[in-house]
């Protein structure tokens, strides 16, 4: 029997509000709580989070902190698509000064502030929540897996998509709450007594098997998870390195946003154009039909 869902929920949500040195001893008594409550899934779930770096801790604090203002900023994000859409080019403009007003608001913030949640926010973590929330703007999935506040890496708006902080293809399936069991429950198929007996004994044979397989898999992944460690304390060391090179990155991106508006103005004037030509070509062959049947009279 498994846990209700809402425990689980709340058990991954409470990870990612801990302070971010104690995240894999506080996830790890989370999956062994879970799976002493029988939520062996919600364990297995649990025991795969991987550790935020710094950056995602605190873009994660900062969405429960302010969700007001993230999710009028990720607004933003649906109203421009609409806008596009549109060919609006007015509205476009208009939500895209929007977007720069409430995103610059929000981390000149958190710059001010100076800390979140006790720890120092870094020129680098800055930089790196700014791409994180333009990318929820730019990306429906991504703002809304940035309101999960569950990221375990800043995101960056790419272009072609979203990627993280470290340059990889982005999981942006956010842990959701499980279905009730009201909403999953079927009737089944009134069994004989002997029926059921095989069932328990093929099950509890399958069980055993699977336990012993649970615990070689778990032997290997404590052993890739010190390796993930590991690897995470050196990315982030190379964080402070990497931040001379924010200031040639941004203008990238605002040289970047600056040509997708450029095109899209483009996109929208070539289709006036277009419309302008096409009702033009049908006047002048109105044109050319009168006269011709002026010249027969």
């Amino acid at each position: 029997m498994t846990a209700p869902p809402e425990p689980l929920d709340a058990a991954v949500d409470a990870l990612y509000t801990r302070p971010l040195d104690g995240f894999i001893a506080a996830r790890d008594a989370a999956a062994r709580q879970a799976a002493d409550a029988g939520d062996s899934l919600g364990a297995q779930r649990i025991k795969r989070l991987p550790k935020p770096s710094v950056a995602a801790w605190v873009i994660n604090h900062v969405v429960r902190e302010r969700p007001d203002d993230v999710a009028a900023l990720t607004t933003v994000g649906d109203e421009l698509r609409a806008a596009t859409q549109d060919r609006d080019r007015a509205r476009i403009r208009a939500l895209d000064h929007l977007r720069k007003e409430r995103t610059e608001a929000l981390v000149g913030a958190v710059r001010q502030a100076g800390e979140v949640g006790g720890r120092p926010v870094s020129a680098a973590v800055l930089d790196r929540l700014t791409e994180t929330l333009t990318a929820a703007v730019m990306d429906a999935d991504a703002g809304a897996a940035v309101r999960a506040g569950r990221l375990a890496r800043g995101l960056q708006h790419a272009g072609f998509g979203i990627v993280d902080e470290l340059g990889e293809e982005a999981d942006l399936v956010a842990l959701r709450p499980a279905a009730t069991s009201a909403e999953v429950q079927e009737e089944r198929p009134e069994e004989t007594a002997d029926t059921a007996e095989r069932a328990v004994e093929e099950t509890s044979a399958q069980v055993d098997r699977l336990e012993e397989r649970r615990d070689d898999v778990s032997d290997r992944l404590r052993t890739a998870e010190a390796a993930v460690d590991d690897a995470q304390d050196e990315a982030t060391r190379l964080d402070d390195e990497l931040a001379r090179l924010t200031e040639e990155r941004d203008a990238a991106h605002r040289t970047l946003d600056e040509a997708r508006t450029a095109a899209e103005e483009a996109r929208a004037d070539l289709a006036a154009v277009e419309q302008e030509l096409d009702d033009a070509e049908d006047r002048a062959a109105q044109a050319r039909r009168r006269r011709r049947a002026a010249r027969g009279k």
